[in-house]
């Protein structure tokens, strides 16, 4: 995907990114964009502290947190805590339909 430029609104302020993805041309909110961005650089990773897992799923770090100890993915050593994000994602998973209304 080539990132062209962004687009100003009437004030300046930046509020679309324009992308090229297989030819087409897409505007994409730059509120989105960034989310799409930071999700990426966790992609490849295992195990994230409280508060990039936090950030990941749009969340409180104190959410999250329970999230994590209900889902039986905290890891100690020490005084370190880390989450493995497989065992949040497999959880939230199963679980997704226990409370719907």
């Amino acid at each position: 995907m080539d990132i062209v430029r962004k687009e100003e609104n009437n004030n300046g302020n930046l509020n679309q990114v324009e992308c090229h993805y297989n030819g087409a041309t897409i505007f994409i909110s730059l509120k989105k964009f960034k989310s799409i961005v930071e999700r990426m650089q966790y992609d490849n990773r295992k195990f994230v502290r409280y508060k990039e897992g936090a950030h990941i799923y749009g969340m409180s770090e104190r959410e999250f947190n329970k999230l994590a100890h209900e889902a039986k993915a905290v890891y100690k050593r020490d005084k370190m805590a880390l989450i493995s994000v497989q065992l949040v994602d497999e959880y939230l998973e199963a679980h997704r339909n226990d409370e719907e209304v």
